[in-house]
């Protein structure tokens, strides 16, 4: 009982603090050079190429600042994330998905000059999961569904980033795998199943910008000031 009532005096707390300021609003993006550590069911690494994405990369975020130092953000993002893996000197395979995202962060910095560090988790969507295979450097084949049974449909996600005014670093390492595994099969080395790893562990480093949202509030002007002579203070006073 006395758990409950600590547990539930804290969030109170935190809520009233929350609620006591004023938040803002930030939208921005980034590019994304993503790499993944891959491993097949013997336990073998799977050689894998780094994997540029520019497209679609977004955010939206509500920003609170407790003081001039210490903040949070609340947001959501979509995010092109996947890999780039050679199983064998004849097939290279490119898999992608398209997430959709919560990310939590803490800031801490001079917040009113925008230099700052960000700390955070993020829980993300696989929603649209696409892949290609490529044979001797020709495609062969293409497959793509929304919310796939190959990857992990929830992958949670921890980053840390440094923000310099309107343009921030980011680093980002996934906690579950991207696939779930399976078995790779030939058919007469013209048809080929893509494996999806025993072990498939991602994580990428990123470049973008984050600028604050125009407010669509309306500017109210101030009065003009006007210069009264002698005789119109004479007027005013009688």
């Amino acid at each position: 009982m006395n758990k409950k009532i600590l547990s539930t005096f804290f969030l109170s707390l935190i809520s009233s603090v929350v609620l006591a300021q004023k938040p803002y609003f930030s939208n921005g993006g980034d590019l994304i050079f993503s790499y993944a550590m891959v491993t097949d069911k013997a336990g073998n690494d799977i050689s894998s190429n780094l994997r540029f994405s520019e497209w679609y990369n977004a955010d939206q975020t509500m920003n609170i600042d407790f003081s001039k130092s210490l903040g949070m953000s609340l947001g959501i993002s979509a995010h092109n994330v996947g890999m780039i893996t050679r199983p064998n000197d004849s097939v290279r395979l490119k898999q992608r998905a398209y997430a959709l995202g919560i990310p939590l962060s803490f800031k801490l910095g001079d917040l009113e000059n925008r230099i700052f560090f960000s700390v955070g988790a993020e829980t993300e969507l696989m929603l649209d999961y696409k892949e290609k295979v490529f044979l001797d450097g020709k495609k062969t084949q293409k497959h793509h569904e929304w919310l796939s049974d190959n990857t992990e449909l929830f992958n949670p996600s921890v980053f840390i980033r440094f923000q310099r005014k309107s343009i921030y670093f980011q680093a980002k390492y996934y906690l579950y795998d991207f696939f779930k595994p399976s078995d790779v099969i030939w058919i007469n080395r013209t048809s080929y199943i893509p494996p999806f790893p025993q072990t498939a562990q991602m994580f990428y480093l990123s470049v973008g910008y984050s600028s604050k949202a125009k407010s669509k509030g309306k500017k109210i002007s101030e009065p003009k000031k006007v210069n009264l002579t002698q005789s119109d203070k004479i007027m005013i006073v009688e």
